[in-house]
């Protein structure tokens, strides 16, 4: 159900993602993108976000081939309202799919290019392995920084380079990192070692694409415009396999909330997120954070996310 009218209490912990909300992306190598939602159901989800509290938005250029920035700009103007816009330069579109492109020039350009008013946060998004290890992401940051951005950072799912970023860029920095309870093994310890070198950690695809908002399965068919048909069967057969797995792992309170709720509480109850990048695609689903939040600050669950072994 929507949430109800008025700031909610996890607004503070949340940021909107409009990658769902911002329409297939055609490539030579297969959708980039999810399905396209009318205009008019973009708004509703960002009505309902705003009108619960929610302040920050994170968006990127390739996302529906930019169209979900235009989208967020148009309701910007509509509503003479305007978001803490969080954008992610540095991995532009194509006819191929994506790229890198780390050229300070090349990322002036980009954000020059934006639909949108200047940016509240900078992150760059998923530089390539060589990036982060030979510095050129550190000091692209500081070039950021320099040109009067004040919250800089990067979004990466690469666990595994966690410990290569070191510290964040004097002033502080947001790190976005894939955060859910199918990979916790691995994104709690670096969600735990980013944040004790200083970085604010924001956790994205608290539903793994998904697979925890107890719908989708291996054997689920995706529209042809949606990327997941590109999923690996291999790797579809061990996202629903880890979902499964789930009701013996979770305590019985969290057992009796729908397993989203339960992915997303797991989110935001967590001691090393700041912040959680969610992605609804409608109004209702927007809903299930409320349903979350309760369980999240249950103390017994909070215990789980701050005491229990990953495995």
């Amino acid at each position: 159900m929507p949430p109800p009218d008025g700031p909610r209490p996890w607004a503070d912990r949340v940021v909107l993602g409009t990658w769902g909300l911002s329409g297939p992306v055609p490539t030579a190598a297969g959708p980039g993108g999810y399905p396209g939602l009318r205009a008019a159901e973009t708004d509703a989800v960002l009505d309902a976000a705003w009108a619960a509290g929610v302040r920050w938005i994170d968006t990127a250029g390739a996302y529906g081939a930019g169209e979900g920035l235009r989208r967020v700009a148009d309701w910007e103007r509509r509503r003479a309202r305007r978001w803490r816009v969080v954008v992610k330069p540095g991995r532009p579109g194509g006819a191929d799919g994506p790229r890198s492109e780390l050229d300070p020039d090349g990322i002036r350009a980009e954000l020059a290019g934006q639909p949108v008013h200047a940016p509240a946060a900078v992150l760059i998004k998923d530089p390539p392995e060589a990036a982060i290890r030979d510095g050129t992401v550190r000091r692209l940051l500081g070039t950021l920084r320099a040109d009067g951005h004040r919250l800089v950072g990067v979004a990466t799912h690469r666990l595994d380079l966690v410990a290569e970023l070191g510290e964040p860029p004097p002033g502080g920095g947001v790190l976005q990192l894939e955060f859910n309870l199918l990979n916790r093994v691995t994104a709690v310890p670096a969600a735990r070692l980013a944040a004790a070198a200083g970085w604010a950690v924001w956790g994205m695809q608290p539903l793994a694409y998904g697979f925890l908002g107890g719908r989708h399965g291996a054997g689920t068919t995706f529209a042809a415009d949606d990327w997941r048909v590109r999923i690996p069967p291999a790797a579809r057969a061990a996202f629903e396999a880890g979902a499964r797995s789930l009701g013996s792992w979770l305590p019985p309170g969290a057992r009796r909330h729908p397993l989203a709720e339960a992915a997303l509480a797991w989110c935001l109850a967590h001691p090393a997120l700041s912040r959680t990048v969610v992605g609804p695609r409608s109004a209702e689903q927007l809903g299930s954070l409320d349903g979350a939040w309760e369980l999240a600050t249950d103390p017994d669950f909070a215990r789980l996310t701050a005491l229990q072994p990953a495995v």
